[in-house]
């Protein structure tokens, strides 16, 4: 059997993920009505049940544009996602049922592609190997915070470090200031789909829908802002959401430094683990680096993946462009 939960009903959305132990920030509702302003549809949770086991698949339902019948693709947000499996006992049966049911619901509602961005720290994408096309982006990198290091802590106050000066910034405050640093970054990767080129009402909606658990850090040289992150909280884990830096001869270092202290801020705050993402274009093998240098622990793979449900009105309705998975579902 299975169940359509729609976000509106937030409670049951919870619910769902409380009996997965899932205290992961990408799947709530909060963090859905965000990711919304970049793939405007409608969010949902596909819940899924048998004697093997349970799964639980968010995931926002689009309309394709310019089409005057009614044709869907699905897509998990922006960051990471995929299917959340509990298996009661056999795994790989509950996993090929529920592809096999989700495929013909895909069928009943027109939905004719789906894209999904897989969770490294979920490591669900090892359970669909041997039914998707898995395609590995880049390694992912996290810091296991050790809650007796001394280090200083960042907390509100400004620290200074190898010239650096350290802030921990209002989210809402120094909005405007971030986008500045953000912009720079994407105009340098020369691949970067417009997807990336975030709006106002992204960064609102962040702001609104994520409230204390979303958190700015700036670093500054100069008394000039030059490397920036948001990061997102819940429960034990930190996640290093999107960053900006000027191009700048310091702004490495900087950002190796706002990073270190951020891991700092988390252990004061009681977090266990920072993941620190990873980096894709070539340009940004140095910044890769920097994360895996501060990481302590083994590199987790980031997959996405297509899936074609109705392959004839896909090729109708799909451009060349538009099709270049890698390009739009990668990250940033």
């Amino acid at each position: 059997m299975f169940e359509v939960v729609s976000i509106h009903d937030h409670m049951r959305w919870e619910k769902i993920l409380h009996l997965f132990q899932a205290s992961d920030i990408y799947y709530t509702s909060q963090y859905f009505l965000s990711a919304m302003k970049l793939d405007p549809g409608e969010a949902l949770m596909f819940y899924y049940i048998d004697e093997e086991g349970e799964i639980a698949y968010p995931f926002i339902k689009r309309a394709i544009e310019g089409q005057s019948s009614a044709y869907f693709d699905i897509t998990t947000p922006f960051g990471y996602g995929g299917p959340l499996v509990r298996a009661v006992k056999n795994i790989p049966l509950l996993i090929q049922n529920f592809l096999a049911v989700f495929s013909e619901y895909c069928r009943q509602e027109n939905i004719i592609v789906e894209y999904i961005r897989f969770h490294p720290l979920k490591g669900n994408a090892e359970l669909f190997k041997e039914h998707l096309n898995l395609l590995p982006i880049y390694e992912t990198f996290t810091l296991q915070i050790d809650p007796g290091s001394k280090t200083s802590s960042v907390q509100s106050t400004e620290q200074w470090e190898n010239g650096f000066v350290i802030k921990k910034l209002g989210t809402v405050r120094h909005m405007f200031e971030f986008l500045v640093l953000y912009y720079s970054g994407v105009r340098r990767k020369e691949d970067a789909d417009s997807y990336y080129f975030f709006t106002n009402d992204y960064f609102e909606a962040l702001i609104s829908s994520l409230g204390p658990n979303l958190h700015l850090f700036g670093a500054y040289h100069e008394n000039k802002l030059i490397s920036a992150s948001y990061v997102l909280t819940l429960g034990d884990t930190i996640y290093h959401h999107l960053e900006g830096d000027l191009e700048e001869p310091e702004s490495l270092d900087a950002t190796k430094m706002l990073l270190m202290k951020i891991a700092e801020w988390g252990r004061d705050n009681y977090y266990q683990f920072f993941h620190l993402g990873g980096d894709y274009s070539e340009d940004q093998e140095e910044r890769a680096s920097i994360k895996e240098e501060i990481s302590n622990m083994p590199a987790s793979m980031f997959y996405i993946c297509k899936k074609v449900h109705n392959r004839s009105i896909y090729k109708q309705l799909i451009s060349e462009e538009e099709s270049d998975v890698i390009k739009r579902y990668r990250n940033l």
